[in-house]
């Protein structure tokens, strides 16, 4: 087995469907690689979905209570017969040639880590075509949403820490530790995935607000694992976008009656550009948030 390509799922039911299909129809030989998901806990029939998929390719189904992501990825791991491991999220759609691109670049480089471009799309049913934007850029060393390297170097940086029990950087993480193993990143452009994230209404706030806050205490974690400049500018722990972030909620703003008002009508009348702008910015006071409390709660602890 050449390759296993490992996704961690949580109620993702109609999307990864899409997934699984665009990875059951690659050019690359069928008895060459095999695709793990991971159930981590869902409770929208996830397995039933899957069990009514016919796939060409060695395919396991893997179910476990919530963990998070960083156990599930445990999970697909240990039993992963690839040389190579391909990680993608499970919104994540491919192109029929992703795996034989990931795979090309193993075979030409030695000690890689093959980092590959995620671009973001609303278009659920034909992704292949659309274009990057500035916004889908990444300098990230090792993030699983569409990245690859040899399984032998992952047991050798050990296992996701599993600390990261909430959402946000435990791949991050994991890439720390493989940069100390002295392996070099090689971007391939071809191998591209296409990130599925539905047009973002008002209605989507208190989620995502909800999420960021979890990142920003994960984020914690993180830089109390690597306490280094890199990490810290990473995660944003530092005095630089607090005070950035004091700014552009000074007065909060937005939960005045007038700036809930203004919201409102931006959402009404497909007014996605300046929504998706303001709604960036409570989100990201909502990650500096959950990182205030998580210090404040360390500091007491």
């Amino acid at each position: 087995m050449e390759a296993s390509i490992i996704i961690p799922t949580y109620n993702r039911r109609d999307t990864l469907k899409r997934v699984l299909n665009r990875l059951f129809s690659q050019t690359y030989p069928k008895d060459a690689y095999e695709v793990i998901v991971i159930d981590d806990g869902s409770t929208d029939n996830t397995g039933a979905m899957v069990k009514k998929l016919s796939a060409p390719c060695s395919f396991k189904y893997l179910w476990q209570e919530k963990k998070g992501p960083a156990a599930a990825r445990n999970y697909g791991l240990s039993e992963a017969q690839g040389e190579v491991i391909i990680f993608i999220d499970s919104d994540i759609m491919v192109g029929s040639d992703f795996i034989e691109e990931h795979l090309s670049y193993h075979k030409k480089y030695d000690r890689v880590i093959v980092r590959a471009p995620v671009i973001r799309t609303q278009n659920r049913d034909n992704p292949i075509g659309e274009r990057m934007k500035l916004t889908d850029f990444s300098s990230a060393f090792f993030a699983t949403g569409n990245t690859s390297v040899k399984k032998s170097f992952l047991f050798q940086a050990g296992p996701f820490d599993e600390d990261f029990k909430e959402y946000g950087w435990e791949d991050l993480e994991m890439g720390e530790r493989l940069r100390k193993l002295d392996l070099s990143v090689k971007t391939n452009k071809r191998a591209v995935g296409y990130h599925y994230q539905k047009k973002l209404h008002l209605a989507d706030l208190p989620r995502l607000c909800a999420k960021e806050e979890t990142r920003g205490r994960t984020a914690v974690i993180f830089y109390k694992k690597h306490p280094t400049s890199t990490v810290k500018y990473m995660t944003q722990i530092n005095s630089f976008f607090f005070f950035l972030d004091w700014l552009l909620s000074v007065g909060n703003l937005m939960n005045t009656s007038w700036g809930k008002k203004f919201l409102i009508y931006l959402d009404k009348n497909n007014c996605h550009l300046l929504l998706s702008f303001f709604m960036k910015i409570i989100t990201q006071h909502s990650y500096i948030k959950g990182i205030r409390e998580a210090l404040k709660k360390n500091n007491k602890g």
